[in-house]
């Protein structure tokens, strides 16, 4: 007496819930064995809809016929649909099991598989149901651009938002009470170009932000937070931004200013430094001489009160200086750095060679922004063309220039920042000139953020505190041709950055590789 394995499928939950799908195939193939006198060994019911094999039953089926493969003689189904909807992979699985001595057959549409001919009638079966499938899904596809098109959601709800159905039965999305409020408040964070992405999921993770790194930029990046829906291109329609049915998180202001700051289009504003920052301006750029790590910097309360800022190693090393010395001294030092007549000589040449070659790139990228915005005028005429020949409705009209107009918007005002930059080669050099002519007074009078940047642009690499001078193994080369005829380099000395015996000693004279400051 043969023995068989049989199989059930429904494709969607409805159907394994409502329909009679399941118990009728069931009770249709167990008649059909007990009239050919088969014995059913085991039922596997499936009511998980997939695109191939994929499917939990089937895999638990699998693994069944290939431990039992000896006892096993059929595996029977209804029909070819309830088999698979895929051809490809119908045919390598019924190689699989043909190549373990099992027959796999419907019993409605019933072949002879080991006749040549009966190839043909089983392409027929498989090709019919993913035929079928296809259609369906091309259809469903159009269904949900046309849905998304008049503002519906069809997908699930993004972080912060519900799905909703609304008075019409339209889906939509609700707010999510409590989410949507953090997140509001770390957009309006994050357009205010202080903090990083991570820096604002880290401060709102703790109040309820529960997401990953990554999913904290494709959320600044999602135009659902201000009331908009994204639709991407498919076939010949182009990726288009239309309203959404639903409530806004944040304002278009808001979400075009992250998304400017995303893209680099945006200026940060300057942080606003703490008390500590200003009295420590050298924190950062300064090396303890015992140990060479670098030098951190705090404040102590003395007994009338009053705060005492100090530079200090870390706690194993004793090494701690008066912030007020080390500050003093290095503005003497900054304050002795005055330009020569030949180095002024060869920066403006380097500086007229800079300029030309900044300017050339600039008047390129002007032509190039003129002709993006010429092809931008023809588009936005088209869209317009379109609209009244009744080509496109009003919803993508509306989408399409709104788009368009962003486009020329943001050419329009990178071409206004860069013609303001083209000022004349002697604006330019007035303003390097002014700045090495008093560089120590530009130090006083800046805050924290740029101090550290002066100093930055004159040492590369950290500065080691003695109590008459500072030492560094690295000058910026033109600092270095500046300080070579001054009285500066009594204060600074140049160490060599090998370390073989210890000792410091100057370096060898620097390339004459001067860089505008």
């Amino acid at each position: 007496m043969p023995n068989a394995i049989i199989y059930t499928r429904v494709s969607t939950d409805e159907q394994a819930n409502k329909g009679f799908s399941l118990p009728h195939q069931k009770s249709v193939l167990e008649f059909y064995c007990q009239h050919k006198n088969i014995n059913i060994l085991r039922h596997f019911q499936e009511d998980y809809s997939a695109k191939n094999f994929d499917r939990p039953a089937f895999k638990e089926l699998t693994s069944y016929i290939k431990a039992n493969r000896k006892t096993i003689d059929y595996l029977l189904f209804t029909r070819w649909d309830r088999f698979s909807r895929n051809q490809e992979e119908a045919y390598r699985v019924i190689r699989e099991f043909k190549n373990l001595g099992i027959e796999v057959n419907a019993i409605e549409q019933p072949l002879d598989l080991s006749q040549p001919d009966s190839k043909v009638m089983l392409a027929v079966y498989l090709v019919i149901p993913e035929v079928e499938n296809d259609k369906n899904s091309i259809r469903t596809k159009e269904g949900l651009r046309r849905a998304m098109k008049e503002g519906c959601f069809v997908g699930m709800a993004p972080y912060g938002y519900k799905n909703y159905r609304d008075e019409n039965g339209k889906a939509t999305l609700t707010f999510n009470n409590g989410v949507s409020d953090i997140i509001r408040k770390a957009f309006i964070d994050y357009s205010k170009g202080v903090l990083s992405a991570e820096e604002v999921r880290k401060k709102y993770y703790g109040k309820g932000l529960k997401i990953t790194k990554q999913s904290m930029l494709n959320m600044l990046k999602n135009p659902v937070y201000c009331g908009k829906i994204l639709i991407k291109e498919w076939k010949k329609e182009d990726e288009i931004i239309v309203d959404g049915l639903h409530p806004a998180i944040i304002d278009e202001d808001t979400f075009d200013t992250v998304q400017r700051i995303i893209s680099g289009k945006h200026k940060a504003k300057i942080h606003k430094f703490s008390e500590i920052d200003e009295k420590l301006p050298l924190r950062g750029h300064l090396l303890c001489k015992n140990c060479e790590r670098s030098l951190t910097g705090s404040a102590s309360k003395g007994r009338n009160g009053k705060r005492h800022f100090y530079y200090h190693c870390q706690p194993k090393c004793k090494e701690r200086y008066k912030a007020d010395e080390v500050n003093k001294l290095y503005e003497d030092l900054l304050s002795e750095l005055v330009i020569e007549q030949d180095v002024l000589e060869l920066y403006k040449e380097i500086l007229e060679e800079t300029f030309s070659g900044e300017q050339k790139s600039r008047d390129l990228r002007i032509r190039q922004i003129k002709l993006d915005l010429k092809k931008l005028d023809a588009r936005m005429e088209s869209i317009e063309e379109k609209f009244f020949d009744d080509l496109i409705d009003v919803g993508t009209y509306n989408s399409m220039k709104g788009k368009t107009q962003k486009k020329l918007n943001d050419l329009n005002a990178e071409k206004a920042r860069i013609e303001s930059l083209n000022r004349n080669l002697e604006e330019y050099l007035k303003l390097g000139i002014s700045f090495m002519h008093g560089i120590d007074k530009l130090y006083k009078s800046s805050p924290a953020n740029i101090k550290k940047k002066i100093t930055g642009s004159i040492f590369p690499e950290k500065l080691i505190y003695f109590k008459n001078k500072y030492r560094t193994a690295k000058l910026d080369p033109f600092i270095a041709l500046i300080l070579s005829k001054h009285k500066a380099f009594k204060r600074l000395e140049i160490k060599n950055p090998a370390k073989n015996d210890g000792k410091s000693k100057k370096a060898p004279p620097l390339g004459l590789e001067p860089r505008t400051l």
